[in-house]
């Protein structure tokens, strides 16, 4: 695999395929941030979802994982190089960072990318043991890019929920959707509605009994 510089983008580099990532460096870190502050808006940066003590790894199924494999698929759909960073200097080692993250683009982004092809990933793998269920490999943060993209996250946040997907954590974020799967976050309170992707104003348990009205699926 050839790592090359994105032209005139000195902060981020894209692989082979040609999947925009960004260098395990501050440099790479504050673009990152950057890109993300840009695409999400308010809040991208909040960690106010930690969750709590993660579950044990299950290895079961997992491909063998080199920074070789980067930009080989680990799902129908995706890459390992999709989750943004590689999965050095997380909460777990990256072996274990690959495999949570091939998980989750298996059951959840996997059958969401089908559904909305446009799918965009903002945030995936996050370096630091601080970062919540992104520091595992184990949660993504999707949207739909453009200028409708409260009412796309709208969209896929219900898509997710009406058809059954086994996330352990599902967020509406405003411009954004977080979800996690197999992470730590307490199953009776997984879903969470921040409209502008920092102050949460309701908890709900999976069933999703209670959601606003412009959020049921059922």
């Amino acid at each position: 695999m050839c790592d090359t510089k994105a032209p005139a983008i000195g902060k981020r580099l894209t692989t082979a395929s040609g999947v925009i990532y960004y260098p395990n460096t501050p440099e790479g870190e504050a673009a990152a941030k950057e890109d993300r502050n840009k695409n999400m808006g308010p809040g991208a940066e909040e960690e106010h979802h930690a969750p709590a003590e993660q579950p044990p790894f299950d290895s079961t199924d997992c491909k063998t994982y080199t920074d070789a494999q980067w930009d080989t698929g680990c799902s129908k759909l995706f890459k390992y190089s999709h989750m943004g960073i590689k999965p050095n200097g997380g909460g777990v080692g990256p072996g274990e960072v690959a495999c949570n993250w091939q998980k989750l683009c298996e059951n959840i982004l996997d059958k969401v990318k089908a559904q909305f092809p446009a799918l965009y990933i903002s945030s995936g793998f996050r370096p630091g043991k601080g970062q919540s269920d992104h520091g595992y490999g184990r949660a993504a943060d999707i949207q739909i890019l453009g200028p409708n993209k409260v009412e796309m996250s709208k969209q896929i946040f219900k898509f997710i929920g009406s058809n059954g997907l086994p996330y352990s954590q599902l967020l509406f974020e405003g411009n954004w959707v977080h979800v996690a799967y197999g992470g730590g976050s307490n199953a009776a309170s997984a879903i969470g509605i921040a409209r502008d992707g920092a102050n949460f104003s309701s908890w709900h348990q999976r069933s999703g009994a209670g959601l606003p009205s412009d959020l049921k699926w059922a």
